[in-house]
């Protein structure tokens, strides 16, 4: 595999940043640690942190060979291992996309994104598109009202708004039926929420987290357009929407990783 470029950086702090790098010389994967919705903590870190640093611990030290399922299985079991006997899982969690040059495969679980010689593959959750949009219906509510978009940003009452059901969005995780989504968080992921796609030797390819609003074929493009939705729509409730935006003191609306390769 030839390494092309590769970028990641938290949105307020390095040590903060819940996104994650792996590269071996029979994998590369991105991890996105789930922002957590609670004060849970594990050793310190926070449980998005916490869970891609198991991800990556464990794809470090996968065989050359393992298929995708079993892959799952293992990193699945490495998040379960920060949960105490008997505790609940949900406040530790991750999102991964890995290419597997064994099997000349790429394997995603959760939102992250990808690009195959040019063609872009967006994981979007179901449920967050949903509480986006009702999230943009506050905030446009609250704008008829008077308020503007800076007094917004102090206090994102559109985010107020869904919070309650982003705290319960870890039910849907790991199941079936509407709403329902595939995560590392120790639960097993059903094999119909892992998204597989074929590569050969030769393809370009680009891996990333869900940071990047609009993810493109270089990461001088992709940073550009990221830049310009700070500038322009800080709130993420434009034409891009999301359950979050830009936070005082934050550099981004989320971390961000990218990583540019061939086959």
């Amino acid at each position: 595999m030839e390494i092309i470029e590769s970028f990641i950086k938290g949105k307020k702090t390095e040590a903060l940043c819940e996104d994650a790098l792996v590269v071996t010389d029979s994998f590369i994967a991105v991890i996105d640690g789930v922002t957590g919705k609670s004060n849970r903590v594990f050793d310190g870190l926070s449980g998005g942190k916490a869970a891609a640093v198991k991800a990556c611990e464990c794809i470090e030290k996968l065989p050359s060979d393992i298929d995708c399922f079993s892959a799952v299985e293992k990193i699945t079991e490495a998040v379960k291992s920060l949960y105490e006997d008997d505790e609940p899982v949900g406040a530790a969690a991750a999102g991964a996309i890995i290419l597997s040059k064994e099997k000349n495969e790429i394997w995603s679980i959760g939102d992250c994104q990808c690009i195959i010689n040019g063609e872009i593959h967006k994981h979007e959750k179901e449920i967050d598109v949903l509480l986006s949009e009702v999230r943009s219906l506050v905030l446009e509510n609250e704008k008829r009202n008077g308020k503007t978009e800076k007094e917004l940003l102090l206090s994102d009452t559109g985010r107020e708004f869904i919070l309650p059901l982003l705290k319960s969005q870890h039910i849907f995780a790991n199941t079936h039926g509407d709403f329902s989504y595939g995560v590392f968080n120790g639960n097993e992921i059903p094999k119909d929420k892992i998204v597989v796609y074929k590569v050969k030797e030769g393809d370009e390819i680009v891996l990333a987290s869900d940071g990047y609003p609009y993810l493109k074929e270089n990461l001088e493009e992709s940073e550009s357009l990221l830049q310009e939705e700070i500038k322009n729509n800080p709130l993420c409730d434009g034409d891009f929407k999301s359950t979050k935006g830009l936070v005082d003191g934050n550099n981004s609306f989320d971390d961000r990783t990218y990583i540019r390769f061939i086959v």
